[in-house]
Parts: structure tokens; C-alpha cells; sequence
């Protein structure tokens, strides 16, 4: 049997060397980290494209300035006056054929000739115009008919160069001949690159057909422009988003998906061999160690060795009998006991978070952390609160797609704690804790069931009462036995003394980190209090 091959010049559209769906949701996801929507997202992405390591796809702004180059291109090449000039020249060869056999066929002082010649004399300088002109003419001359009715079949192609001409003919600075038949198939094409340019603005995608569009682009523009057509479509088939009425959403799919490559973002800079299992020093229920194993003793787990066991009625004399299994010889794998644990996880959303990439190193801990804990910890439970001028609660869906609050930019951490302690207080886990995510000091507090907000003293200061009503949250939060770890992105001097106090009173941990270093240090600390009862 003989295979065949066929190759084929590239343009674009061969299968094989293009992005999957999950290529244009990873770049997605990017802008959802800053808190972008699903719809803002995919506009920017359409825009400007995807400018990664391993592949690139230029987006409609860069298809733009390939459409503005070969328009540049035909301006810098061409003068599209010398096609006008042609028909010109034809059409004084003409008249000037008429006026010879007019002087042949009429005598020299008739009034006839005297009018035929005035009138031809007197022409239009423009093509059309005199054509127009010329159309009733009755030639005597059989050549110079001939050739005005070429001309004449070809009077509205002229009137439409000239138009052309006219408006812009200022922009052609080249000097390479044209005839008309070429000028109008380059007005053509430059009237085709408007109506391109103007469904690349409009995102219609639908109406650039890459046949009609292979000429103006490169080989990577062409190769681009499939992969924006069908970007959309694309997600929506794997099922990671959806369209509902205008609006583009994530579906529970990819919202997965956006969790995990949290995950994957934030376990980059971990070291796997300290962070993948996560148990403590004590022996009971949990996954079976397959490097440890023990005598079995009566109420172990019944992970049992196989080998070893049957290695050990082996060793004693069977006496050809076959293998008989004594209860000395039974051995099991040891087993890890990893603890339960109930984590609300307050974020803070107010509008300083928006400076220097803390939000959106926040958010995918955030994400991060409810992906790994519903994925391997589904024993644990986690609550997210989002907390700016005023706390609220967070479903993953939610906060998939959330962001500061630009109006409400205020930081109530007295509501955020006593919001998470209701939520977590009926858990019936033994361990309880809060992870506070916040860069700032308390703004915003509630007095007598009144919403306060308190502006710090001076630059660099505290709020005082704000402070005051907060550690009070803290120092209640505490009396029901909830551990409270703090992760800072600021470290001035007012903010310290505020979560010293606050560690101080709870007992908890206090880190100052920065945006980059966030994961590492959170999920550091959540697996490692994972390995003892706290």
C-alpha cells in the first residue's frame, strides 16, 4: 500500500499548528486574575492578541496595521493619475482622427466642418465628462467610432476613477505605471480593506472570510484571524463558557478550569516534595504510607501488606502444606492522620488593593485554595468572604469573576470576622480558622448597627475607633476558639503595631508578604498546620 502526501503552501488554515480552547481560557484567565469580566476579557484578547513564549496570535489591532501597511504599500507604489492620463491620450487620438477625415469628407469653409471642429475643440480636459459629452457624436472617421465606443462601454469605470482621483489622489506618491483595468482593481481592494478594517473594529468576525482576506495579510495574520473567528466558539464547545442573553459567563466547567491553573500558578513555586501530602505525626485514619509498614495490631486499619505477610508464613515451616496464615504474620501499611479543618478566607476587596498586583495575587490564592481544598481535602470546608466598605459572602462562581470595589473603597475587617465566625462557628470540625488577606488598616467598622467609616489620623496612621471596634471583633472571635492567621501586603510601621495587637490577642500568625510571594506563604502555612491537631 503506497501513502500519499500532498503540500500545500501555508495559509493560515491547515489544522495541526494552531491553539486549543485550552490556550486562549489560560490567556483568559489572566485578565480574570485582575478582575476583569468574562466579556472584557475575550474583547481584549480579540484586540490584542496572545504574545506568549510558545505561540503567538495577533489580535485586531496588529491585523489593522497589516491592512494599514498594504494600503501604505499601494500608496508608495502607484500614480493612479497616470490611468487618467491614458484615456486622455485616447481620447485626443480619437478627436484627432475624426478632425482629419472631417477635413477630408467636408470642404474647407462650410459651416458643417466649422461646428464639428468647434465642438471637438472644445472638449472637457476631464475623460468622463467629455465622453459624456461625445456620446451622441456622429463620427465620420469608422476607426475614431470604433474607439470612442470602447471608451464609451467604459464611461462609468472612468466618472468612478476620477471620483477616486479626486479624493485621493493626494495620498499616491509612487510613480509605477497603472492602466485603468489595474486602478480599478486596486480601488477594489482598497474599498474591500475598509469594509475589513471596519468588521475588525466591530469584532464581526463572521464577515472575514479568509479567501477574501488571504491577499492583505501575511501567512501569520491569515493563520491569526481563524484563530479569532473561531476563539469564541471554540470555548463555548469545550464547554468552559456559555452565552446567556449578552453576556459571556463561565460555566462550572470553567470555573474548574480557572482553579485550577490557580493551583498550577501557585504550586510553581512550591516544592512538591513538601507541600503534595500533608500529614502529621500521628498514626490513625487516612491514606495508607506505602514506605511504612507495622505488625498488625487489633483496631489498626486493615491496609494490609500482602507481600510481606505471605513472606512471613513463608518463613515458617509449612511442611508442604501449602501456605497457612498464622495472625502473628499479618502486617499492614502504616497510616497518616490528617486533621479536619473549617477555613473562612477573607478577602479584602477594597479599592487600595487595586495597586501593585495585590488583587490578583490574591484572588488566585483564593481560587487556588477552594480548587485544591474540593478537590483533595473534600473533607475540609472553606468559606470566602469578600470584604471592602461592607463583608459578604462569596460563592466560587462569584468569585471567579469578582473585583475591588472602586465605589466602596473602604476596609471593614470588624464585619468581615464577625461575618466568617457566624459562618464557621457551627462547623463541626474541631479546627477553626480565619486567613485574613488584606493590605490595609481598618477603615470602615458598624457601631450600634450603624455603618461608621474613619479616615486614619494622618498619613501613614491609624483610624482609631476603627482600630479599637476591630480588636474588640478579634478578642470575641478568639473566645469562641478560632484561630486567626494574617497575611499583610503592607508593611508600614502603623500596620504592624495593628496586627501584633491582633496577633497578640488571638494568638495566631501574622505575615507580611508581598503580592508575589502571597501563595507560597499561605499555602506553606495551611498544609503545614494540616500535619497536627491545632
Amino acid at each position: 500500500m503506497t501513502t500519499s502526501y500532498r503540500y500545500s503552501k501555508w495559509d493560515g488554515r491547515q489544522t495541526g499548528f494552531d491553539l486549543g480552547p485550552g490556550d486562549f481560557f489560560s490567556e483568559m484567565s489572566d485578565y480574570l486574575m485582575e478582575g476583569w469580566t468574562p466579556d472584557e476579557a475575550c474583547e481584549w484578547i480579540l484586540k490584542q492578541g496572545i504574545k506568549g513564549q510558545s505561540a503567538r496570535v495577533m489580535g485586531i489591532d496588529d491585523l489593522r496595521s497589516e491592512l494599514a501597511a498594504w494600503r501604505q504599500n499601494a500608496y508608495d507604489k502607484y500614480n493612479p493619475r497616470k490611468a487618467l492620463h491614458e484615456i486622455k491620450e485616447e481620447l485626443a487620438e480619437i478627436t484627432s482622427l475624426e478632425l482629419a477625415r472631417l477635413k477630408e469628407a467636408l470642404p474647407a469653409d462650410s459651416a458643417e466642418l466649422n461646428e464639428r471642429e468647434r465642438f471637438l475643440n472644445g472638449l472637457d480636459s476631464r475623460p468622463g465628462q467629455a465622453v459624456e459629452t461625445l456620446k451622441d457624436y456622429q463620427f465620420l472617421d469608422e476607426e475614431a467610432g470604433r474607439r470612442f465606443r470602447a471608451l464609451l462601454a467604459r464611461l462609468e469605470d472612468i466618472r468612478r476613477a476620477e471620483r477616486f482621483v479626486k479624493r485621493f489622489g493626494e495620498k499616491f506618491t509612487g510613480d509605477s505605471h497603472i492602466e485603468l483595468d489595474g486602478l480599478l482593481e486596486l480601488m477594489d481592494r482598497l474599498e474591500e480593506l475598509e469594509r475589513m478594517e471596519r468588521s475588525l473594529i466591530s469584532g464581526n468576525f463572521d464577515d472575514l472570510d479568509p479567501d477574501r482576506t488571504a491577499w492583505a495579510l501575511s501567512g501569520e495574520g491569515l493563520k491569526s484571524l481563524v484563530m479569532l473567528r473561531n476563539f469564541k466558539a471554540a470555548l463555548e464547545k469545550s464547554g468552559l463558557v456559555r452565552t446567556s442573553g449578552e453576556r459571556t459567563e463561565l460555566t462550572p466547567r470553567g470555573i474548574r478550569k480557572l482553579g485550577e491553573a490557580a493551583l498550577s500558578d501557585v504550586f510553581s513555586s512550591l516544592k512538591r516534595n513538601k507541600v503534595a501530602e500533608h500529614e502529621t505525626g500521628f498514626r490513625g485514619p487516612g491514606p495508607a504510607r506505602p514506605e511504612d509498614t507495622k505488625d498488625y495490631e487489633f483496631g489498626d486499619p486493615f491496609n494490609l501488606n500482602i507481600v510481606n505477610t505471605l513472606k512471613k508464613s513463608l518463613a515458617r515451616e509449612t511442611r508442604g502444606r501449602g501456605i497457612k496464615l498464622d495472625p502473628g504474620d499479618f502486617e499492614v501499611f502504616e497510616s497518616e492522620y490528617q486533621t479536619h479543618a473549617t477555613t473562612a478566607l477573607l478577602l479584602d476587596l477594597s479599592w487600595s488593593m487595586s495597586f501593585q498586583g495585590r488583587f490578583p495575587a490574591a484572588k488566585r490564592v483564593a481560587l487556588a485554595l477552594d480548587h485544591l481544598i474540593r478537590t483533595k481535602y473534600p473533607k475540609d470546608d472553606l468559606h470566602i468572604i469578600g470584604f471592602s466598605t461592607s463583608a459578604r459572602k462569596l460563592l466560587t462562581r462569584d468569585l471567579a469573576v469578582t473585583t475591588w470595589d472602586s465605589n466602596d473603597p473602604f476596609t471593614n475587617i470588624q464585619e468581615a470576622l464577625s461575618v466568617a465566625a457566624r459562618t464557621i462557628s457551627g462547623s463541626r470540625n474541631t479546627n477553626k480558622q480565619i486567613i485574613l488577606i488584606t493590605d490595609g488598616q481598618p477603615t470602615a467598622y458598624y457601631l450600634d448597627g450603624y455603618l461608621q467609616v474613619e479616615l486614619p489620623m494622618f498619613f501613614g496612621g491609624l483610624s482609631p475607633r476603627a482600630t479599637f471596634e476591630t480588636l474588640k471583633e478579634v478578642k470575641r472571635v478568639t473566645g469562641m476558639g478560632i484561630r486567626i492567621n494574617t497575611f499583610m501586603l503592607d508593611d508600614s510601621p502603623s500596620l504592624r503595631r495593628f496586627v501584633d495587637e491582633m496577633t497578640r490577642i488571638n494568638k495566631g500568625r501574622a505575615f507580611f508578604t508581598t503580592p508575589e510571594h502571597l501563595g507560597k506563604y499561605l499555602f506553606v502555612d495551611y498544609l503545614k498546620r494540616k500535619r497536627k491537631v491545632l
